[in-house]
């Protein structure tokens, strides 16, 4: 005689159990939402092909990573790991992760392969999802960074951080004009900031125990600046505030005290300490171009904030930083050798590098070439400062 079979109530599902027990815990399942975390960044999702979809398209995940082992860290500290690679607990410290490993595109210091490649920059093109992804990014940088150059063209490769390409994506796919492009713009910006707010502990120095020997996050960083500036575009800068100026939404706006106050903390307005970060590599072509970015990200966010007239608000504080951003704070020398700075090929790169390269010293900061000595004229100029695009 054929044992008894328990079957599923469930409309349209046929599974059947010997045992009450199993039919119980699989009828739970129907009823029961079971939400599938993101590793990287806890985002939930109902279901396993929109998570993966989301770790393809987000975090250049291409393989579903296995979680259940904490890292080395966590396991010593006893404390909670979310996973990677590296995890945010890793990351937040600025210390290395043994889940860390090359996974895709990701990196957080996407500069890191240049100083094991060679004193040049790496001309290859960037490796991306499709033709289509390279079309669009080519809009952003024929386009967008001749105004907003705080991305070096020159080794931009197929190691960036996946933020980071999306975030220059949705800049290229607005900046096309093409009315299906902008809608995928938006969609793409909307999930992006989702993303950064949920990855708060992993780049917001402002709520966690930094200090400027910390990593820096300069690709999140980067990504970020574009997202606020695209919110400006998408949005037509909000609403004006009483100077007349446009005004982002609370939330970006937020993001940006946010990002301004990280900035402040890790010192990275400042110039010995950005020496300290970069000055130790034998390679002057690595030691140039990440000194030069830092450089060129800090005027990039003072510009946007006098764009914003954050400059002008009342303090927000963290501790003995507040979030807005003026030409007294931009305590190093003005970016140099812009010509070496457009290089892309090897040829161009050969033919504008000079000496200069070689003057990063940290025993001669250039005090007296500081921006913030000249604070009052810059400001004078950001006063008139144009529109974001």
């Amino acid at each position: 005689m054929p044992p008894k079979l328990y079957w599923c109530q469930v409309p349209h599902c046929k599974a059947s159990y010997q045992r009450k027990e199993h039919l119980r815990r699989h009828e739970a399942q129907h009823t029961q939402q079971h939400l599938r975390q993101c590793p990287a960044c806890t985002q939930e999702f109902k279901r396993s092909d929109t998570l993966r979809r989301h770790m393809q398209n987000i975090h250049g995940m291409n393989e579903m990573p296995d979680i259940k082992h904490a890292c080395a860290h966590c396991r010593k500290q006893k404390s909670r790991c979310q996973g990677g690679p590296p995890c945010k607990n890793c990351l937040r410290r600025g210390i290395h992760c043994s889940l860390e490993r090359r996974v895709g595109a990701q990196q957080v210091d996407h500069r890191r392969d240049i100083a094991r490649m060679s004193e040049l920059p790496p001309i290859q093109p960037a490796k991306h999802d499709s033709d289509q992804e390279k079309h669009f990014i080519s809009i952003y940088f024929n386009t967008f960074h001749p105004r907003w150059p705080f991305v070096h063209r020159g080794s931009f490769n197929d190691h960036e951080a996946p933020l980071l390409i999306k975030s220059m994506l949705v800049i290229g796919l607005w900046l096309s004009k093409e009315r299906k492009a902008r809608s995928k713009a938006i969609d793409l910006h909307n999930v992006l900031g989702s993303a950064i707010r949920q990855q708060t502990g992993a780049w917001d120095a402002s709520i966690a125990d930094a200090s400027s020997t910390c990593k820096w996050p300069i690709a999140t960083y980067q990504a970020i600046l574009l997202h606020l500036i695209f919110a400006a575009l998408y949005r037509g800068g909000g609403e004006l505030d009483l100077d007349l100026k446009p005004s982002l939404a609370p939330a970006d706006a937020e993001l940006l005290e946010r990002l301004i106050i990280s900035c402040k903390k890790l010192g990275m307005l400042y110039y010995p300490n950005i020496l300290q970060h970069y000055c130790d590599s034998i390679l002057p072509g690595y030691t140039w171009v990440s000194v030069e970015e830092v450089k060129r990200f800090d005027l990039a966010l003072f510009k946007v904030c006098g764009a914003f007239g954050i400059s002008g608000k009342e303090e927000h504080r963290t501790g003995n930083f507040d979030g807005r951003i003026r030409a007294c704070d931009l305590q190093f020398p003005p970016p140099r050798n812009t010509p070496l700075w457009n290089a892309v090929t090897k040829e161009e790169w050969e033919s504008a590098a000079t000496a200069d390269m070689d003057r990063h010293s940290l025993d001669d900061p250039l005090p007296l070439q500081w921006i913030s000595n000249s604070a009052e004229i810059v400001e004078l100029i950001a006063t008139g400062s144009p529109a974001l695009l």
